[in-house]
C-alpha cells in the first residue's frame, strides 16, 4: 500500500488529500525498480521550455496535505510537456511511497516519487543542495533522441545505492551530470556534463542511444543535448573535469564546469559541484 496525494488545483495552491491504495510506481515510458535503474525520454527542449514554471515550485514546500506553489504546479501540469517535466522532477526528488495526483479539466495524472534525492522538500523550500541533486537527476534522464533507454544512476547520496547485480548489468560508463536547473530566469540553465570512460572509448550497447555526455562536433563546448561540455570526466584523459572517482569505482566526485589540469587537481578552475550523478548503461 502506498499513500496517494490527490491535488485539487486551485488558483494559487494545490491541496492534497492522501489515502492508501495498492499499485506500482511508474514514470512516463518506464517502470522504475527499487534499485537506481531508471529510464525516460524527456528532451532538453521540453525541460527548457518549462523552466519558468519549474523554477517557481522550488520556493515552497511539500507537506503531507498541502503543496503550496502559488499556482505554478497547476500551470506546469496543464500541458503534456509540462507534465512530463514535472513527473521527472517529482520522481527524482521524492521517495517511493509518495504519489501526487493532479486534476486537469477532470482528468487525473499521477506523479510518483521514487528516488528521494530531496525528501526534505516535504519540510521546507528546496534548498541549494536539493536543487543540485534534483537537477543532476533530471539532466541524467534527458535523451536527445527521445527514446527510452534504461540507465543506472549513481552518486554520493544514500538514495543512489546500487546492488551488485545492477553494477554488473549496467557496466558501461556514460558520463556525469551536474549543475542547476533552477537558475534565476535571467540566466541560462546551468546544465553540465562530462564524458565517461566507455563513452570516450567508442559508443556501444546502450550508449548508441545516449548523446548528452558527448560533445557536439558542430557546437564545440556543448554536448549533443545542448549541455555545457566540461570535457572528459576522469583519469583516462589528460585534462579532467572531476577531481576524483569514488573509492569503489562507481561515481565521480567534485566535478568542475571546465577541465582541470591533472597537475593541479586540487585547484579551483571553474565552478565546483558536489551533487553529481554518474550514469551507466547496459553493454
Amino acid at each position: 500500500m502506498r499513500p496517494v496525494c490527490h491535488l485539487l488545483i486551485a488558483t494559487v495552491t494545490l491541496l492534497a488529500a492522501c489515502a492508501d491504495v495498492p499499485g506500482e510506481s511508474t514514470t512516463r515510458g518506464a517502470v522504475v525498480t527499487a534499485n537506481r535503474v531508471t529510464a525516460n525520454r524527456v528532451t532538453a527542449n521540453r525541460v527548457a521550455a518549462n523552466r519558468v514554471t519549474a523554477n517557481r515550485i522550488t520556493a515552497d514546500r511539500i507537506t503531507g496535505n498541502r503543496l503550496d506553489v502559488n499556482g505554478s504546479a497547476a500551470e506546469l501540469i496543464a500541458t503534456e510537456d509540462g507534465r512530463e517535466v514535472f513527473s521527472v522532477i517529482v520522481n527524482c526528488a521524492l521517495p517511493e511511497g509518495i504519489t501526487l495526483i493532479g486534476n486537469v479539466d477532470g482528468t487525473e495524472f499521477e506523479f510518483p516519487g521514487e528516488i528521494g534525492l530531496a525528501r526534505d522538500w516535504i519540510y521546507h523550500a528546496l534548498d541549494r543542495e536539493g536543487q543540485g541533486w534534483v537537477s543532476a537527476c533530471v539532466f541524467s534522464r534527458i535523451n536527445a533522441r527521445a527514446v527510452v533507454v534504461p540507465i543506472s544512476i549513481r552518486g554520493p547520496h544514500h538514495a543512489l545505492q546500487v546492488d551488485p547485480d545492477e553494477r554488473q548489468t549496467f557496466s558501461l560508463e556514460e558520463g556525469a551530470f551536474y549543475g542547476n536547473l533552477f537558475t534565476p530566469l535571467d540566466q541560462p540553465i546551468l546544465w553540465i556534463a562530462c564524458r565517461g570512460s566507455d563513452e570516450a572509448a567508442g559508443e556501444s550497447g546502450g550508449l548508441a542511444e545516449r548523446d548528452c555526455a558527448e560533445e557536439d562536433p558542430a557546437n564545440p563546448g556543448l554536448t549533443r543535448c545542448g549541455f555545457f561540455f566540461a570535457g572528459d570526466c576522469g583519469d583516462f584523459a589528460t585534462d579532467v573535469a572531476c577531481e576524483r572517482f569514488s573509492e569503489h569505482g562507481e561515481f565521480y566526485q567534485r566535478c568542475h564546469s571546465e577541465p582541470i589540469d591533472n597537475e593541479h587537481r586540487h585547484g579551483h578552475r571553474g565552478q565546483v559541484f558536489r551533487e553529481i550523478i554518474t550514469s551507466y548503461v547496459i553493454p
